[in-house]
């Protein structure tokens, strides 16, 4: 990067206010013990309950009532898991309520959320949390080997981030600034899968960000072919679960370490692995991540629950319990790399992927994706519950010129009835060829979806 870039870049990050002093403080805290930075995230936590008690509605009266704050303003944190879940619905029928009653003095803007579970919301976010959600990011990068600066390319499938054409002069500038190069993966064709190999190869990013499923479409087309691609130091994947075939395959292609980020535009990035690829650190210092069994409890170490999202870097429209809608599991391990911070060992997706049946049992979504991915007739599927007894399997075929139903239909005879087995023998199951399954509007894909609760 040439030293005017440089320059450019620090001093946007100056105009921003206080992210390098942020990013410092990241630093410093993630080689804290566990026992001290778990006491730096409670005093945060604190704080952010005092701030919403004094200077938000909604939350003066859920507070007292569910104990966590006194009359007299004292927080008591051993009552924090009475505070009622924050959801999407409830974001949009109390959204004045939720507001501070400071707000002139946050420089508040409007976000919304990314919609791959349905309708977005609109949410209010404010410079403090742009400032640590870019502290945060910059703290990633450094444990991907990417320092500030350095090139980095955007595999990135979302709408509003990727508008090719549309973008103004201050996105370009910006872009320039930062040495990045996005190409928009909304849709994956084979002709802008060639001019993405084309742009990497010229432009040789030392990271790549990608959506994950993209960016494992473009492994796959690149090694299908044997085409050259050029190595980057690190690949970063969001967006989108990285299950591990994707990891492997992209890893094989691309010949350099894959690390995986978990967020998501309400609460910024929440987890990410270091270099020790042992899960991912979750962000303490930014957030407070519950992980709930279906009573509502903690659950237990390796074991999967909804992840509820506490953030703590937003007193404009705070979020407090919210269902963010994954679920994940975390660990009672420590990463070998010293960090104190603890770790998100899974994160399996939406919580709309567990899939039930007519019994009530539920199913991870997983299992059709471990059912159909080793088909050499697909090339895409997705599999969608409407019903708790019918599940139909939408596939994007690998050869779109033949007729499948003739040529592999006792594969597809047999993939239909393994399909009824996992939602335990009582249930429709149909087979559908299409054209191109669309990613959401976030430009995620999802492998699975659930209608049902």
């Amino acid at each position: 990067m040439n030293n005017i870039k440089r320059a450019a870049w620090k001093l946007e990050l100056n105009v921003r206010g206080n992210t390098l002093k942020y990013k410092q403080k990241l630093d410093d805290w993630q080689w804290l013990c566990r026992q001290e930075i778990l006491k730096l995230q409670q005093q945060k936590l604190t704080a952010l309950l005092q701030h919403a008690y004094v200077h938000v509605p909604y939350y003066r009266k859920l507070l007292l009532e569910s104990g966590t704050v006194d009359k007299s303003g004292n927080v008591h944190l051993d009552r924090f898991q009475h505070i009622p879940l924050l959801d999407k619905d409830t974001i949009k029928r109390h959204f004045e309520a939720l507001k501070s009653d400071d707000l002139d003095s946050r420089a508040p803007f409007e976000e919304s959320s990314g919609g791959s579970t349905g309708v977005p919301i609109t949410l209010l976010q404010d410079k403090e949390f742009l400032d640590w959600s870019s502290a945060v990011k910059m703290q990633d990068d450094e444990w991907t080997g990417m320092m500030m600066g350095c090139r980095r390319a955007y595999v990135w499938g979302s709408v509003r981030d990727t508008l090719v054409g549309k973008e103004t002069v201050k996105t370009y500038l910006g872009r320039w600034m930062r040495n990045e190069r996005w190409l928009n993966s909304f849709r994956m064709t084979q002709e802008r899968m060639k001019e993405f190999i084309h742009e990497l190869n010229t432009f040789k990013p030392v990271q790549i960000t990608a959506f994950a499923e993209n960016l494992y479409d473009l492994a796959r087309f690149i090694e299908e072919r044997g085409l050259y691609i050029y190595t980057p130091k690190a690949v970063l994947t969001s967006a989108g679960v990285l299950h591990p075939h994707m990891r492997e395959t992209i890893q094989r292609v691309f010949k350099a370490p894959v690390f995986n980020r978990y967020g998501s535009r309400e609460v910024g990035d929440i987890a990410c692995e270091c270099d020790h690829h042992h899960g991912l650190h979750l962000s303490s210092m930014t957030h407070y991540v519950e992980v709930l069994n279906d009573k509502g409890y903690p659950a237990k170490p390796e074991e999967y629950g909804e992840i509820v999202i506490t953030l703590l870097t937003n007193n404009t429209m705070p979020l407090i319990r919210y269902r963010i809608g994954d679920m994940g599991v975390l660990s009672d391990e420590e990463c070998s790399c010293g960090r104190g911070m603890p770790l998100l060992k899974d994160v399996i997706g939406r919580t709309t992927d567990i899939f039930i049946n007519k019994n009530g049992d539920r199913i991870d979504g997983r299992m059709f994706i471990r059912l159909l991915m080793s088909s050499s007739f697909i090339n895409k599927f997705q599999v969608v519950q409407d019903r708790y007894d019918r599940i139909k399997i939408i596939v994007d075929p690998a050869d779109k010129k033949l007729d499948h139903y003739k040529v592999y239909s006792e594969e597809i005879k047999s993939l239909v009835e393994d399909a009824r087995i996992i939602m335990g023998g009582q249930c429709e199951v149909d087979f559908e060829f299409v054209e191109y399954i669309e990613s959401t509007v976030s430009g995620k894909y999802r492998f699975t979806i659930s209608m049902v609760h």
